[in-house]
């Protein structure tokens, strides 16, 4: 019988939580455990996790002094169960939530897809359900990380397993034994592009990435994009690019990323969080040593390609919930036809 764990990381979850946490409660597929890790909310999370523990023995709460951030609480509770007999973990966000059969859905995939390091659910607005919020998240070939098909009506979507570039973090299924061969997410990452990081690293030791449209999850996504969301974004987006391209590829694709970097500090200088987007530049500055260690462990352990991984990187950019002319009538048609001859030149 496989077992599986549900991890769920917290900040101010008080809204969202209950609805989260009861539909797991209600799965064909029960978890063998739930792993709550709060961190720090101000409101009232923990005590709506407590009083779900009563109703659900299987809750285990860990309560954080302060935010540690996604991919620190995250990796807390993986190493809860790291040494256990655990089959598989999902990761889970505060604010959604799963129908009936999702876990069901993902055990008879992932049991066949057995070099699958992870799959993710087919993940939908809420309260909008018909359309979609993400059917795999996308990869630009400069780093950017956004949501596949997001806003796409249901009705225009045909729904087959699939590879996909990464799964989203909101809901990640994961293969624990592939897990321990990958690693855990990078806590240097703090939150935002961490869901990318793993994937790219899974993907680079020759896993695959499925999409799993049977399974559903309701997200009550936010697709705001604030200056904090913004500046952890442009800074993990930094460091994806250093750790895993090799240093040719990033010689060809310095020209654009310089272009696109002038592009988004003007962006930046008329919307307000200039400031933000230079601090971004300095922390990953100080994170060098450390970037170039990782990078040096991913480079002297990957068995795949450039070639191979760029298969899954987008020619063009098309972030959902973020729209602009410049975007649409310059950057992505003069972009997307120059790299596309580019690429094609990558042999390593």
């Amino acid at each position: 019988m496989k077992e599986i764990v549900v991890i769920i990381p917290v900040y101010n979850g008080e809204k969202y939580l209950f609805d989260c946490l009861n539909s797991l409660k209600e799965q064909t597929f029960l978890p063998a455990k739930i792993i709550v890790i709060d961190n720090a909310s101000k409101d009232k999370s923990v005590e709506v996790a407590e009083k779900f523990k009563k109703k659900f023995q299987r809750l285990t709460i860990i309560s954080n002094k302060k935010n540690l951030g996604f991919a620190r609480a995250v990796n807390q509770g993986i190493k809860e169960v790291i040494n256990s007999d655990i089959d598989y973990i999902l990761l889970l966000n505060q604010d959604a939530f799963c129908e009936k059969k999702c876990f069901e859905k993902l055990v008879e995939v992932a049991q066949k897809q057995n070099n699958s390091f992870a799959l993710q659910p087919l993940i939908f607005n809420f309260p909008d359900k018909n359309k979609i919020q993400t059917a795999g998240d996308r990869i630009h070939f400069l780093g950017f990380g956004y949501s596949g098909n997001y806003n796409l009506e249901i009705k225009k979507f045909k729904p087959k397993i699939k590879e996909i570039p990464y799964a989203s973090g909101a809901a990640m299924f994961i293969n624990m034994d592939i897990l321990k061969k990958v690693g855990l997410f990078d806590e240097d990452l703090f939150m935002y592009h961490e869901d990318m990081d793993i994937c790219i690293r899974a993907r680079m030791l020759g896993y695959k990435i499925l999409l799993v449209p049977e399974a559903i999850v309701y997200h009550k996504y936010n697709p705001k994009l604030t200056h904090f969301k913004l500046y952890w974004s442009e800074r993990n987006r930094e460091i994806v690019l250093l750790k895993f391209y090799k240093l040719a590829t990033l010689f060809l694709i310095f020209p654009f990323w310089l272009i696109m970097e002038i592009g988004t500090l003007a962006y930046s200088l008329f919307t307000g969080w200039f400031w933000l987007k230079i601090k971004s530049y300095f922390n990953v500055l100080l994170q060098l040593p450390k970037i170039l260690n990782k990078r040096f462990k991913i480079q002297k352990t990957r068995i795949v390609s450039d070639r191979e991984i760029l298969k899954f990187f987008d020619d063009k950019f098309n972030f959902g919930g973020f729209e602009h002319p410049l975007i649409k009538y310059l950057v992505n048609p003069l972009f997307g036809t120059i790299w596309k001859i580019i690429k094609n030149f990558i042999y390593w």
